[in-house]
């Protein structure tokens, strides 16, 4: 009986090994998916965007908030992992321009693998001008020391999810299109669908995955005066001043630095969706 025993004690640990070993291989080679991306032609410098223009697009664009000056993390979970949105003046000096634009608008790194979290599926609707103003300023920065740990961390949690392809990656979603070199006269439209779109959908709630859920944006824009919206995307407090958390800390960092035809813009656009 106990020999029987053992027999199947070892079958059982040869059993969990081989399944560990099962995930921590897939969750491998889901991150080491190979992308087919080309790369296309593209030069920031010909746009002659000014640096402080340049600053001024890449926090509306929420880059910054995201990455901070050198890092953030972004989720933190135990037994999940540490997602982190790398210093970018580390980064950036190592990409040509044209793998930055394939970065920014198909979230391709300059490996092949994909970003992961980073909203290149809103991104890709950037016009080339936005895209150079990006580039542009995130060069004229000086590197500096990472804030954060160096790259995200997965845990086993997080190796079962990769696993299963349940960590999304907006490379696996990212839609083509015929990018304009300037911004279009539907300039609220298309602030929407750059930037708001990374965390809401116009008509319905949405899940990001990463425990973010959000309400449907157009319902909630229509809920507010032009005056209360104006406020809210100045200071990021709700009605009555309230906090209103994510938001508002987005709207500090990113949405603060849209001027006031953009954000005009932003809440007429939102008012025609029914």
């Amino acid at each position: 009986m106990l020999k029987w025993l053992k027999r199947i004690a070892l079958s059982l640990l040869v059993l969990i090994v081989l399944a560990v070993g099962g995930v921590y291989l897939a969750s491998i080679l889901r991150l080491n998916r190979i992308y087919d991306a080309p790369l296309v032609a593209f030069d920031a410098a010909s746009f002659h965007v000014p640096l402080a223009e340049g600053e001024r697009r890449t926090r509306a664009l929420m880059c910054v908030a995201c990455h901070n000056k050198t890092g953030s993390v972004l989720f933190k979970a135990d037994g999940v992992g540490t997602l982190v949105a790398p210093n970018l003046t580390r980064l950036v000096p190592e990409y040509s321009d044209s793998e930055l634009e394939r970065l920014i608008r198909k979230g391709v790194k300059k490996d092949g693998t994909a970003v992961i979290a980073m909203p290149a599926n809103t991104y890709a609707y950037l016009a080339d001008e936005d895209v150079a103003a990006i580039i542009t300023w995130l060069r004229s920065r000086p590197v500096a020391p990472d804030a954060t740990p160096l790259s995200t961390q997965w845990g086993p949690l997080g190796r079962v999810a990769l696993a299963t392809n349940k960590i999304p990656f907006e490379a696996d979603h990212v839609e083509n299109w015929d990018h304009a070199a300037k911004r279009p006269a539907d300039i609220g439209r298309y602030l929407v669908q750059s930037t708001c779109l990374h965390c809401h959908r116009i008509k319905s709630d949405y899940d990001n995955g990463f425990g973010m859920k959000t309400p449907a944006l157009a319902a909630m824009v229509q809920s507010y005066s032009l005056d209360q919206f104006l406020h809210l995307f100045s200071t990021g407090k709700g009605v009555g001043d309230r906090d209103l958390g994510t938001m508002s800390h987005t709207v500090r960092e990113s949405f603060s630095h849209f001027t006031e035809e953009e954000k005009k813009a932003v809440y007429d656009y939102l008012n025609t969706v029914k």
